[in-house]
C-alpha cells in the first residue's frame, strides 16, 4: 500500500506542476490584460497548447519510468528480470561468484536499497542487519516466501533458488508486487510470468531426462555443506553425508573419519563443494578426505558466476558440472574393481599352477620308487 501511495503521489506532483504552470500563465494574462495587445482568443489558444505539451511530457515521463528493483543475490535478480522485462531496472548487491555469507555492504548499496521501489532478499543474509529501516519501497523476504508456499527442508534457505519449482513461486510473488507498483504493466508482467513458468517446467523435465540418460540418478554423493542439497534432491542423488552442517560447525576428527568410512563402504561418487569455499573450511576438509579416499571433488557456484546468466542457464551448468564429477567418480570405481579382479585372477592362477606342480612332482616321486 505504501508503494502504491508513493506512485500515486508521484503522479499527483506532476499534475500539480501542470496546474501550477497553467495558473501562472492565466494569472499573468489577467494581470496584464489591459496592456496586452494579444487577442483574447489567441491567449486561450496559447494556454491550451501549453497545457497539451505539459500533459504529453508527463505521459512520456510515465512511459519512460522503470521500476527500480534491488536484490541481494544474482539468482533473485535473474528471476526479477524474467518477470519485469523492459519495465524494470534490476541491480543486485552481491557480485556474481562471490560468497553472500561473507559479503559486506558498501555505502552505495545502502542508498540503492533505501531508494528502490522493490527490495528482494532471501531473508537470511547476515548483512541485512546493516540496512536502514527507512526503506521507501516494498520488501520481499523470508516470511513472504514461506507465505507463498515454497518448499524448504530443515530451514535451509538455499532451497529458495536451488529448488527450481520454488523459482516459480518467487516469480509469482514478484509479479504480484510489480502490478501494484506499476498497474499499467499488469498484462506485460503476467505474460512474462507465464513464459518463465513454462521455462521452469521445461528445466525440471530436462534435469530428469539428463540425469536418467547419463545414469547419475540414484548415485551417492557427499556434500561439503548443505548448499546443494535442494539441487541434489531434484537430480535424484542420494546424499549420504554432509561435512559442515551449519555456519561454523566444523566436524571433529572422529566425524571426518566416519565420512571417510561412508565413502569407502557406500561407493560414493563425488564430494560437492561450494566454489567460493575452495580455500575455506569446506574445501580444506573435502580435499583431505578426497586425498584419503580417492573420491573426486566438484566445485560449483551457489549463485551465478556471470551476471548475464539466466536462471535456467545457471541451474543447467550446475547440474552438468555435478554429473561430470559423478562420471569421474564412477570411472574411479571401475578402476578399483578392475584392480581387485586382476588380483583375484592372479591368485587363482597361482594356486592352479602350484597344484599342477605338486601333482607332477608327486607323480615323479612315485615313479622313482
Amino acid at each position: 500500500m505504501r508503494m502504491f501511495l508513493r506512485v500515486l503521489l508521484r503522479k499527483c506532483v506532476r499534475c500539480w506542476s501542470i496546474l501550477l504552470t497553467a495558473h501562472m500563465v492565466l494569472t499573468f494574462h489577467i494581470f496584464h490584460i489591459e496592456v496586452m495587445t494579444l487577442n483574447r482568443l489567441g491567449t486561450v489558444f496559447l494556454f491550451i497548447t501549453l497545457l497539451i505539451l505539459l500533459l504529453s511530457s508527463s505521459t512520456r515521463a510515465d512511459n519512460d519510468y522503470k521500476v527500480a528493483v534491488v536484490t541481494t543475490i544474482p539468482p533473485l535478480a535473474a528471476i526479477a528480470r524474467e518477470v519485469g522485462g523492459d519495465r524494470v531496472n534490476v541491480y543486485y548487491l552481491v557480485p556474481p561468484g562471490s560468497d553472500p555469507h561473507q559479503y559486506a555492504l558498501k555505502p552505495d548499496d545502502v542508498e540503492r536499497v533505501r531508494s528502490c521501489d522493490l527490495f528482494i532478499s532471501v531473508g537470511k543474509e547476515a548483512f541485512l542487519g546493516s540496512l536502514p529501516e527507512d526503506i521507501e519501497g516494498i520488501k520481499l523476504s523470508w516470511d513472504d516466501w514461506i507465505s507463498a508456499g515454497i518448499y524448504v527442508k530443515d530451514d535451509n534457505p538455499h532451497y529458495l533458488w536451488l529448488y527450481p519449482e520454488n523459482a516459480v513461486k518467487i516469480a509469482a510473488k514478484i509479479c504480484e508486487v510489480l502490478t501494484i507498483i506499476d498497474p499499467g504493466g499488469r498484462e506485460y508482467y503476467e505474460r512474462n510470468f507465464e513464459a518463465f513458468k513454462n521455462k521452469i517446467d521445461e528445466l525440471v523435465e530436462w534435469i530428469d531426462d539428463y540425469t536418467r540418460v547419463s545414469g547419475v540418478k540414484g548415485e551417492k554423493v557427499v556434500l561439503a555443506g548443505a548448499h546443494f542439497e535442494p539441487l541434489a534432491t531434484v537430480m535424484g542423488l542420494k546424499v549420504v553425508g554432509v561435512l559442515i552442517k551449519g555456519e561454523g560447525k566444523i566436524p571433529s576428527p572422529q566425524e571426518v573419519a566416519q565420512i571417510e568410512n561412508i565413502i569407502r563402504n557406500e561407493d560414493v561418487s563425488a564430494i560437492v563443494v561450494l566454489a567460493t569455499q575452495k580455500i575455506g573450511d569446506e574445501g580444506r576438509i573435502a580435499a583431505s578426505i578426497s586425498k584419503e579416499t580417492g573420491v573426486p571433488i566438484v566445485y560449483v557456484y551457489g549463485v551465478m558466476f556471470s551476471g548475464d546468466d539466466t536462471y535456467t542457464e545457471h541451474i543447467k551448468y550446475t547440474v552438468t558440472a555435478i554429473a561430470a564429477a559423478i562420471e569421474a567418480g564412477r570411472t574411479r570405481g571401475i578402476t578399483k574393481s578392475s584392480t581387485f579382479s586382476f588380483s583375484y585372477t592372479t591368485l587363482v592362477t597361482s594356486i592352479i599352477v602350484l597344484t599342477v606342480l605338486v601333482i607332477i612332482e608327486t607323480f615323479v616321486l612315485v615313479r622313482g620308487k
